[in-house]
């Protein structure tokens, strides 16, 4: 029975054999240079959501008290929420949250993998169950860790319109 204990086994796996490995699609950095401390210092809360509207997504944004730099939450209706649901969704909620100094991000089994995706040929799911994620955290954290590896050449392989719509845009959205 699918339930947070798992997911939060399973993210974790991910995290370590995906997000955490040198990539050269990243300049030999990790997909994610950030998350395996993040994980080592219990900064991480992974959320089996209700799915639906998102009421209880839209609790944890309104109560975010920095006690984990990220959440993740897990939905598993896909079946109603598809990936373009998904996508309007996040960006509705960036333009209501960005006031908050908060931002989300998502990502969707539909989803196919553009050029600035992480590959997954090494993970081996512990989990039957397909679901979204999504990842709430404080945008200045996100701006300046961006920022970071921005000059360390991470960026370098992406298409200049994934680019502009990924970082550019949090990056404007900050700075207004």
């Amino acid at each position: 029975m699918l339930n947070e204990s798992l997911l939060a086994k399973e993210l974790r796996q991910w995290s370590k054999d995906v997000l955490e490995k040198p990539n050269k699609k990243f300049n030999n950095l990790p997909a994610c240079p950030f998350t395996k401390l993040t994980w080592d210092k219990n900064k991480a809360k992974v959320v089996l959501g209700e799915g639906g509207l998102w009421e209880d997504l839209i609790q944890l944004i309104e109560n975010f008290d920095d006690t984990y730099d990220v959440i993740i939450y897990c939905g598993t209706d896909i079946d109603i929420v598809d990936s373009t649901e998904v996508e309007n969704r996040l960006k509705t909620l960036n333009d209501w949250i960005v006031k908050d100094n908060l931002w989300v991000m998502g990502s969707h089994p539909e989803t196919d993998e553009d050029n600035h995706a992480a590959s997954q040929e090494d993970f081996e799911p512990i989990v039957q169950d397909s679901y979204y994620t999504v990842y709430l955290q404080r945008l200045d954290m996100l701006v300046k860790a961006s920022d970071s590896i921005e000059r360390k050449g991470y960026y370098k392989n992406y298409s200049s319109d994934n680019y502009n719509k990924l970082i550019k845009a949090r990056r404007k959205k900050w700075l207004e």
